[in-house]
């Protein structure tokens, strides 16, 4: 992730000049914006800096209207800036991120994933505003996947929507793909909200949904998991067992060695 230079207030007047006649640009050289900004007469700021920074954030709070781009959304401000336990998935972590739209890939992004408003958010590293780097909400109608990449792992999110949804015994949203077999896996990650010392705080509450046709579903032991295998339930059992891993517990990665197991099987015709 590049680190930019916080821009002091003085050097913010002709950054403003030169905005307000030259479109801006992203980090994949996309628009953001090809019209000049209005200023009101009516206007009561009581200075120019004052003036250019309210005309600034008026670029990112209102909808961004460039056809064929993936950003556009409205403004983000972060709503948990007071609690440890916040929203964002894996919020410390170092990673990279790519948009899939109808149309095209962009990558090299800087990506946010809220769990609990279920949005994906864009931070615009090329510039900065109010001492940080103005942050989109991303319209979920043209965001079709989005990946995140650290370091141990690559998480791959599909946006599931009507009708398709009603079908597969899910709720429309963000769902991370983290297996397409013979059984299909999927993780909605999640944060409810709580108070705590007279504050909201978020807990994550990831959940698991597995497929064996068209719907999906859940399960809450180790006995509902294992009816998922049909006649193959019992070698699966097997499996389990020998491998050490506690079905109520397990992580995706052992999960997902279930499932390939289980392809085995299928493939094999044991």
């Amino acid at each position: 992730m590049k680190i930019r230079s916080v821009y002091t207030m003085a050097a913010i007047v002709p950054l403003f000049l030169f905005l307000v006649t030259n479109p801006l640009k992203g980090q994949n050289g996309n628009l953001l914006n090809n019209r000049p900004l209005n200023t009101s007469g009516n206007n009561m700021l009581q200075s120019v800096s004052d003036q250019q920074e309210a005309d600034l954030k008026k670029l990112y709070s209102s909808k961004v209207e460039t056809p064929k781009e993936f950003l556009n959304g409205k403004e983000y401000e972060s709503y948990y800036s007071r609690v440890k336990a916040k929203p964002l998935l894996f919020y410390e972590k170092k990673r990279s991120a790519s948009i899939i739209t109808k149309t095209r890939q962009y990558n090299n992004l800087t990506l946010q994933y809220d769990t609990y408003l279920d949005e994906v958010i864009y931070s615009d590293t090329s510039r900065t505003l109010n001492f940080r780097f103005p942050q989109i909400a991303l319209n979920k109608d043209i965001v079709d996947e989005f990946y995140l990449y650290f370091e141990d792992d690559a998480l791959h999110f599909i946006n599931y929507r009507e009708p398709e949804t009603s079908k597969m015994g899910l709720k429309e949203g963000f769902y991370e793909l983290v297996f397409d077999g013979g059984l299909k896996f999927v993780i909605r990650h999640e944060s409810k909200e709580f108070l705590r010392e007279g504050r909201n705080n978020y807990k994550y509450y990831p959940k698991y949904y597995i497929s064996t046709g068209e719907e999906f579903t859940t399960y809450k032991n180790r006995k509902a998991f294992l009816r998922l295998f049909g006649n193959k339930a019992e070698d699966v059992k097997r499996f389990i067992k020998s491998s050490g891993i506690k079905v109520g517990k397990a992580d995706k990665f052992q999960i997902v060695s279930i499932l390939k197991y289980y392809d085995s099987l299928i493939v094999s015709g044991k």
